[in-house]
């Protein structure tokens, strides 16, 4: 009886800790990412960088970054939970307005995208606030005055965001930001082709 018992608990020793993986399966845990928002954020500015936090596809928190600190992690240069192997993920998404002209690339980055300026755009016709003397940012692409037209929206769900105030992120931010950068995809989004 004592060899049976003995037997019994060794299969189920060995059912629990066997490495073919019929154990336990490990949890799942929560990742790093970037996002971009079309909402007013950080020092004013007409759109919303941040680190997010993700578990099983939906967001569960997020912190504000400033620009410089979504550049400079989103290149590799300074360590970041949402780019652990350091490599310049505007290259990896083929945003080339983030991408430093001339024969070296590879090796130089940029300290700024001036895709970012153009972000308010998606989302208003008219710059927002009040231009100092000589300023002249443009005229946005929205189809109405504070917000994109239905159209708009429908083609912003590409990247995530059912409304404007939504959160574009992962792949989707880099996606959306490279397209920003595309003139043909601006004109499509602007005139509705």
């Amino acid at each position: 009886m004592r060899t049976e018992v003995a037997k019994t608990l060794l299969l189920l020793l060995g059912i629990f800790v066997n490495p073919r993986g019929h154990g336990l399966a490990p949890a799942p845990f929560a990742t790093q990412t970037f996002g971009v928002s079309l909402n007013t954020g950080l020092n004013n500015q007409l759109f919303t960088l941040f680190l997010v936090k993700e578990f099983e596809g939906r967001v569960i928190g997020s912190t504000p970054l400033t620009r410089e600190q979504f550049v400079l992690q989103a290149q590799g240069l300074v360590p970041s939970v949402a780019n652990p192997e350091s490599i310049n993920l505007f290259r990896k998404y083929e945003v080339d307005v983030c991408l430093p002209e001339g024969p070296d690339t590879a090796a130089r980055f940029v300290q700024d995208c001036d895709v970012f300026d153009n972000l308010w755009k998606l989302r208003f016709w008219d710059y927002p606030f009040r231009l100092v003397e000589g300023q002249h940012p443009g005229k946005g692409w929205a189809e109405k005055p504070d917000a994109p037209s239905p159209r708009q929206l429908l083609l912003l769900t590409e990247y995530g965001m059912m409304r404007a105030s939504d959160l574009a992120w992962g792949e989707n931010a880099f996606h959306l930001l490279r397209d920003v950068g595309d003139s043909a995809w601006v004109d499509n989004y602007r005139k509705g082709y």
